[in-house]
């Protein structure tokens, strides 16, 4: 008896050392260091100064994967100026064709970026439409024979720009909230991926709906839709390569969006306006997009992509009269040498950023423009 308990612990202990063998993690991370020139024109003055720095999107890594096809990944952005939470997700791979994935993360509408590096990173605010990485719950489909999948996430609505109403002031002359904002519903993030003659499309969109209660200014407008449909597309060619996308909508300064940072972005969210005593919404028309061609080469120990960029960001809110854009335009030469020294990048860059010559409330405005010219360090582990 004994010794058939002896034989059933051990039976367990090698059970569980197996399964523990199976289970896997990995940590690394990247170091990204700056060193650029910028000439800045903001429309009022302008400044010329050399920039050398750890970026905020410098990052430490984690991720553990079990033997039950379930995964955790935490991702935290490390630079000079904030340490942050990048990703922080869970996923179980139910079976070949469907994951359930919860956590912070990018969603499935428009997950295409340009390869900015440096200024304006991927391009955020000057034509990529991407809203970043927030807070879901999603639900995963994989076509068989990995030609694409299908994705629905439940996203956390409550953030974004809040409505002003421009008559009931404060003490000091300044614009309140137009009430209580509320979110009863989450955001919903729809996506899909999926090859066709050589080309990798992503059709996407995301919906949200938000309302105020308990206006001040009784008869005010109070329900505010935010939404957005974008295509996205790549492929290559011998040694070129190509991706693009391109989005539209309305509101996005109203939602979680990645578009700080220029004048179109800044002001991608409706705002309100007085009309016979009650404020009344001027939606934000919403366009942004991107094209990006690259040229594959290798060079002695080197090999890298020549990227040529260009993307617009457009923010128009006609009922206010006021009409924003802002764009780029520049290339970025990200390269490796995978022979000599695995994991270290070098990459060229030169940008110039157009703030534009914005209409605010029918008046001419001139925010100015940006020119860098630099190179980007990168340590990959």
């Amino acid at each position: 008896m004994k010794k058939t308990a002896l034989v059933m612990a051990g039976g367990i202990l090698m059970s569980g050392v197996s399964g523990m063998a199976m289970a896997k993690s990995t940590i690394g991370g990247i170091l990204f260091a700056n060193a650029y020139w910028d000439d800045n024109d903001n429309g009022q003055s302008a400044s010329s100064k050399f920039n050398l720095g750890v970026p905020n999107n410098s990052r430490l890594r984690v991720r553990w994967d079990n033997e039950d096809s379930v995964a955790m990944y935490f991702e935290m952005g490390m630079g000079q100026s904030k340490v942050s939470l990048r990703h922080a997700w869970g996923k179980w791979d139910i079976n070949e064709q469907w994951q359930i994935l919860a956590g912070q993360t990018s969603t499935p509408f428009a997950p295409l970026n340009p390869s900015v590096a440096m200024v304006h990173n991927s391009g955020q605010s000057m034509g990529n439409v991407s809203p970043g990485r927030q807070a879901q719950v999603r639900m995963t489909y994989k076509f068989l024979n990995r030609k694409g999948a299908v994705a629905l996430a439940i996203v956390d609505p409550n953030g974004g720009n809040t409505l002003q109403d421009n008559i009931n002031l404060d003490g000091e002359g300044n614009s309140t909230n137009l009430g209580d904002k509320n979110s009863k519903v989450p955001r919903f993030d729809l996506g899909a991926a999926f090859l066709a003659f050589n080309w990798q499309f992503f059709p996407s969109m995301f919906y949200q709906y938000q309302s105020y209660d308990d206006i001040d200014t009784v008869g005010s407008d109070k329900d505010l839709h935010s939404w957005g449909a974008a295509l996205g597309a790549k492929t290559s060619y011998g040694p070129l390569v190509f991706s693009a996308e391109v989005g539209g909508g309305q509101n996005w300064g109203n939602s979680k969006m990645s578009l700080s940072g220029s004048a179109a972005g800044d002001n991608a969210g409706a705002v309100t306006y007085e009309s016979n005593g009650v404020n009344k919404i001027a939606d934000a028309d919403n366009v942004g997009y991107w094209i990006d061609v690259g040229y594959r080469f290798t060079l002695g120990e080197s090999q890298g992509v020549a990227h040529f960029i260009y993307g617009a960001q457009h923010s128009e809110q006609k009922a206010a009269n006021n009409k924003y854009r802002s764009s780029m335009v520049g290339v970025s030469v990200p390269i490796d040498f995978p022979w000599i020294a695995r994991g270290f990048r070098i990459r060229p860059e030169i940008f110039y950023f157009d703030h534009g010559n914005n209409t605010v409330a029918g008046v001419k405005l001139d925010s100015g423009s940006e020119f860098i010219i630099g190179t980007q360090l990168q340590y990959t582990f």
